[in-house]
């Protein structure tokens, strides 16, 4: 009996079980699903139907008659024309399961377009729910669907879902600028607008809820001690109270708040002022130099109002000593620059400098804030000044040093830049126990890229001061700039955190260093913390900001399976 079988029925044999399987996969793929109550009702009339063979079923029988085939291809000495013919036909089926797959692909894009259209006009008619339920279906049928992330955006943004819309757009972002429309389009541009509005909206009421919430915050130790250490002659410092020798005998008002500030119980000192500023006891003897502390420490907390409340009562007050007006015009002045009301900064300046002749705090903060301007020229006659009236304390001769170094350097005269530079470096001889100098000289050789003195700058400055976290955070970034090697920096900078959580310039270079080690959920974590414990509203502005664009950067990435570029944030 002859067994050899045509080509055609080799294939109906093999092809008809695959085929079965797939079709039936597609036809409930595709049929919209009925409602549960009306299927239900349909199973208990009808009979069930015939589930036809499983997967397994299929893969059985496909084995089987592949071994069939097989062992058929190699009888009566025919087996090499007959097994050329059965790998044609498992081309055959290939090429057409690949066929079917292309066309579902087609039929899921098809059926998205579909679904984002219609939320197009949605959008039109704002009826916000309904373009969140067309989009939300048009990214189940396909997940890079750029128009459907955008109408989504649109609806999320029209809701106040400022996070959910920055999720969408930054999908919308990743998607166009990897298709066909161009970076400069003005499409792109306008989603580029769009985003950027969206983030800078979403991270200011974060910031204003975060700051209502949290009240005033002091800044770090560290920031405190080295704002008060500034100053040359404060008269508050100066004064003195013995302890209470009786155990029943408490501090009151003003010397309440001295003895708080000496031990470093800073979030004593302002109620204590305000005790003394608002009792009528007979105790009460120091009321304008309690003004004057709760001011300044109304101005280190970024209290901006109750600070200018505080000096402009001491400034005003003609029976108050000459030189408590005088510092009360000084610190205003950095109230005046923080504000950027320079003009103001400065005629603050020239009252105190009327009311107080030859004070080395005057030219001395003088010269910082016009340092700041960049105005270096003036700020270094302030700083010789100070340096000529205050022979003894180091920082004004440091920064006489270290801004002549600068301004030689825009003037390009190398040799009055490593004068200055050989200057700086024999201050530590005099003050051997002061870290100013050591900061000073340590940054400025890493502005000339000599890494290893300039650390050598800083360890010296961290065996006077170990725990201080401001020089832990400066080495850190010099080995970073030197070796490039985060893990060798990282534990350096967590423990300047641990030792001080208010120490905000750690958090932006802990941030950067998560997010290259591709740990985006570390770095969000630090930028909460950073919300918490950073002081200005603008500090707190740009933390939300870089915390938001991140959150978004991670939604999009796993939605979309691709990589984005690193957040930006606004100013």
């Amino acid at each position: 009996m002859d067994m050899t079988l045509h080509k055609w029925q080799l294939g109906l044999i093999v092809g008809t079980p695959v085929v079965y399987g797939i079709g039936k996969y597609l036809v409930k793929k595709m049929i919209t699903p009925r409602p549960k109550a009306v299927a239900k009702a349909e199973e208990e009339e009808q009979p069930p139907p015939d589930e036809g063979p499983d997967a397994s079923a299929i893969l059985a029988e496909n084995n089987q008659l592949e071994a069939s085939v097989e062992t058929f291809g190699r009888k009566d000495g025919a087996g090499d024309s007959n097994d050329l013919e059965y790998r044609h036909l498992v081309a055959d089926v290939g090429d057409y399961c690949m066929a079917m797959e292309t066309e579902i692909r087609k039929h899921c894009r098809g059926m998205s377009v579909l679904y984002q259209n219609r939320a197009v006009w949605h959008v039109v008619l704002k009826n916000w729910a309904k373009v969140k339920e067309d989009s939300a279906k048009a990214l189940e049928f396909d997940c890079r669907n750029g128009m459907a992330y955008l109408s989504r955006a649109r609806a999320y943004d029209a809701t106040g879902e400022l996070q959910e819309c920055l999720n969408d757009l930054e999908a919308a972002r990743a998607l166009f600028r990897v298709s066909s429309i161009a970076n400069e389009s003005p499409e792109y541009e306008s989603i580029q607008t769009f985003w950027k509005r969206v983030l800078l909206q979403g991270a200011r009421a974060d910031a204003k809820k975060i700051m209502r919430q949290r009240g005033s915050l002091f800044p770090s130790k560290v920031r405190i001690n080295s704002y008060m250490q500034a100053f040359i002659a404060d008269p508050l410092m100066k004064l003195s109270f013995p302890r209470p020798l009786k155990e029943n005998e408490v501090l009151r008002g003003f010397p309440r708040a001295l003895w708080a500030f000496r031990e470093e119980r800073f979030e004593d000192v302002i109620p204590a002022c305000t005790e003394e500023i608002d009792t009528l006891e007979y105790w009460s003897q120091y009321k304008t130099e309690a003004r004057l502390m709760r001011g300044t420490f109304h101005l280190l907390c970024g209290s901006f109002y109750e600070c200018h409340q505080d000096f402009e009562a001491v400034i005003g007050d003609a029976k108050a000593n000459n030189e408590l007006r005088a510092y009360a015009l000084i610190r205003s002045a950095a109230l005046c620059f923080q504000l950027r009301r320079q003009n103001k900064a400065m005629d603050a300046f020239e009252q105190a400098e009327r009311l107080v002749r030859d004070n080395p705090d005057v030219y001395h903060q003088r010269g910082l804030i016009l340092s700041k301007l960049e105005h270096y020229e003036v700020a270094l006659m302030d700083f010789e000044m100070a340096a000529r009236l205050a022979p003894g304390h180091v920082s004004p001769v440091v920064l006489k040093h270290f801004t002549e170094y600068h301004l030689s350097s825009l003037e390009n005269d190398p040799q009055r830049m490593e004068t200055a530079l050989k200057k700086l470096d024999e201050v530590p001889l005099a003050h051997p126990n002061s870290i100013d100098a050591y900061m000073m000289r340590g940054s400025l050789l890493a502005r000339r890229k000599d890494f290893v003195e300039a650390l050598l700058c800083f360890e010296r400055a961290t065996e006077l001061a170990p725990k201080n976290p401001v020089l832990m955070v400066n080495r850190a970034i010099l080995e970073l700039k030197r070796h490039g090697n985060a893990e060798l920096v990282l534990p350096m900078l967590y423990e300047a955190i641990e030792l001080d959580p208010r120490c905000h310039m750690t958090y932006p270079i802990l941030v950067t260093l998560e997010i290259k080690r591709n740990n985006p959920e570390k770095a969000i974590e630090l930028l909460n913390q950073s919300c918490l414990h950073t002081g200005t509203y603008n500090e707190v502005l740009h933390a939300c900001s870089m915390r938001n664009a991140l959150m978004a950067r991670t939604v999009a990435r796993k939605n979309l399976g691709i990589d984005c570029d690193p957040p930006k944030t606004t100013d």
